[in-house]
């Protein structure tokens, strides 16, 4: 059998796992030199990127714009939105309990530094700034939460156009653009373990074994924080509310899971989970087509735990007494930071200032957590892109629309 042949019968699960495996291992051996994969692993993250927007755009108008019957959007959007607010309370809820237990500020002795103050933050403004007042420029800036309105607001309004000739028409557009940029994902796809094995690499060969120091506890208290969401939370949904086995919910969107790890982008990853949760999980695909991407920008478990988890290790290194009153508003910044943090690499460290800044603490600790970043975002986005899929599996299962046979089956 030749290499072609063998390659061919594997599974592109399989092919991007056993990539990020080997990726690790050489990076490890060859050390810094093995920068020199740099090229590939960015071709394949500007390929993901490359059809985001549009992916983002055609999915929601279409499935808007399907959705003719307004009372079913209404519902798919309410009972994602319950699950959103309840799942982000239960992640920045474990944050602080375990940032409270294993206290990853105590004994930490840092350098004195001046604090900086970022620039206040007006939530209100930030409402209103959703909504676009230059379309093109929506686009051009990426500015995701902008571009879901203008795609919300298009497929609605050819879903309110009803069955006339120009209804019909953009609504085959939306459809064909959709089916368009599918396509083309699995094009990209066929590239993505070499360029998960260029990623992997260029992580162990620079950063190597460094050990983190005073900032291991820290970075200890993110990976239990995300195991306790992963191991508890999302099973409870699965089992109680969608009636599902958790264990073969991880096997079908397993390759979001992977390229979601060593892309670190929720938004890199969308492709990836939309085809999974269609393909695997069984999920109608106007459900998906409404609740993926708007998930992939707000629907952030993991920056929710990873929040509080940066307000305790700041207050315990520098003696802040944080009050009951501090410590639910800092639940409730976290579910807030998590919704507004961009679905792109080290986005969270932008939101780790504003925290800082609103609770009144010292932006020493900012830089150190942007240093150490990539470690903390693997986990941290793979958390994420399994809370969406989760969220869409149990929204479907609610409205008793969920291809049980398909979720059942068993996959390669």
């Amino acid at each position: 059998m030749g290499f072609r042949s063998w390659y061919g019968r594997i599974s592109l699960a399989n092919k991007i796992l056993i990539a990020m495996v080997l990726g690790a291992i050489i990076g490890y051996i060859v050390g810094p030199g093995i920068t020199v994969l740099d090229p590939i692993g960015t071709i394949f993250l500007r390929l993901l990127k490359m059809v985001i927007l549009p992916l983002v755009f055609f999915s929601i108008a279409s499935g808007a714009s399907s959705v003719v019957d307004l009372s079913r959007l209404k519902k798919i959007g309410g009972i994602f939105l319950v699950y959103w607010i309840l799942s982000s309370l239960a992640a920045a809820t474990i944050g602080l309990f375990w940032a409270s237990v294993i206290k990853p500020g105590v004994g930490v002795k840092l350098a004195e530094k001046a604090a900086e103050k970022a620039g206040q933050v007006n939530l209100l403004e930030s409402f209103i700034n959703w909504i676009p007042d230059n379309v093109a420029a929506a686009f051009a800036n990426f500015n995701m939460i902008q571009v879901i309105v203008f795609s919300v607001f298009s497929g609605l309004t050819a879903a309110a156009l009803g069955e006339t000739e120009a209804g019909k028409f953009l609504r085959n557009l939306f459809k064909s653009g959709d089916e368009l940029m599918m396509k083309m994902v699995g094009y990209i796809m066929e590239f993505a373990p070499f360029g998960v094995f260029a990623l992997m690499a260029n992580i162990t060969g620079t950063a190597g074994t460094i050990v983190i120091g005073a900032l291991a506890k820290m970075l200890v208290t993110q990976y239990v924080a995300y195991a306790t969401i992963l191991l508890l939370v999302y099973p409870v949904f699965l089992a109680v509310f969608a009636k599902v086995n958790p264990v073969q919910h991880f096997k079908n969107i397993f390759p979001a899971m992977v390229v979601a790890f060593s892309t670190c982008s929720s938004s890199a990853t969308l492709p990836v989970t939309m085809e999974s949760v269609k393909k695997r999980a069984g999920v109608p695909e106007d459900i998906v087509n409404l609740i993926a991407p708007p998930a992939a920008t707000i629907n952030m478990h993991a920056v929710a735990a990873e929040m509080p988890i940066y307000a305790l290790f700041a207050a315990q290194i520098f003696g802040v007494e944080l009050s009951p009153s501090s410590l639910v508003s800092i639940i409730v910044l976290g579910v807030v930071m998590a919704a507004g943090v961009a679905g792109v690499p080290g986005g969270a460290i932008m939101m780790a200032s504003v925290l800082m800044n609103i609770m009144g603490l010292p932006m020493t600790i900012i830089p150190w957590i942007a240093g150490i970043y990539r470690l903390i975002d693997m986990p941290n986005t793979m958390l994420n892109v399994t809370g969406d899929t989760v969220g869409m599996v149990t929204v479907a299962s609610l409205m008793g629309e969920l291809d049980r046979k398909t979720f059942e089956e068993s996959k390669k």
